[in-house]
């Protein structure tokens, strides 16, 4: 073989490895920023669930504080 051809050949291979090794890397790079965002999401789930229960105790305090104005109001007339 002619030495130009070697050496292409070794170039190619020496760049298809390099482009390899950085798409791995790439790969692990995005799934571990797609775990952290999962782990984000539930954390998000988890505080949701938490304001949903403190928004219904509101709700209800503010619907009993309604019928006892109401229910004063309807007293006094």
């Amino acid at each position: 073989m002619d030495m130009g051809v070697v050496s292409s050949l070794v170039g190619t291979v020496a760049v298809g490895a390099a482009l390899a090794t950085l798409i791995v890397r790439l790969i692990r790079g995005i799934e571990k920023q797609i775990d952290t965002l999962r782990d984000d999401v539930r954390e998000l789930r988890q505080e949701k669930a938490g304001l949903r229960d403190r928004v219904s105790r509101i709700e209800g305090l503010l619907e009993g504080l309604r019928e006892a104005i109401a229910g004063r109001h309807a007293a006094a007339d």
